[in-house]
């Protein structure tokens, strides 16, 4: 009966101890897929920022090209100016008074 009880014990040990070590290893594969995940919302963030500075250049270049007469759709530039305009004269009358 003791015989029986022990292998029991050593069987419960070994699949303790397998357990154990899957924990481990879940963890340690955690840790890197974590700093991977920061990695690569770093790179995105880094993207985003990229895009948007293009994005405004490339309209500051259409604009450019409307004003000069290289673009057929100089009206987006005049209406451009426009708002550049108004939002010069707002910024007048609020110095003056």
């Amino acid at each position: 009966m003791a015989v029986k009880h022990d292998a029991v014990v050593d069987e419960l040990r070994f699949k303790i101890e397998k357990i154990v070590q899957l924990y481990i290893f879940s963890l340690e594969q955690n840790k890197k897929l974590d700093s991977k995940i920061q990695e690569l919302q770093a790179e995105l963030e880094n993207a985003h920022k990229e895009k948007l500075e293009l994005d405004r250049k490339l309209k500051i270049t259409k604009v450019a090209n409307a004003i000069s007469g290289g673009d057929e759709n100089s009206s987006e530039a005049k209406i451009r100016i426009n708002k550049l305009v108004r939002e010069i004269d707002k910024c007048i009358a609020l110095l003056n008074n």
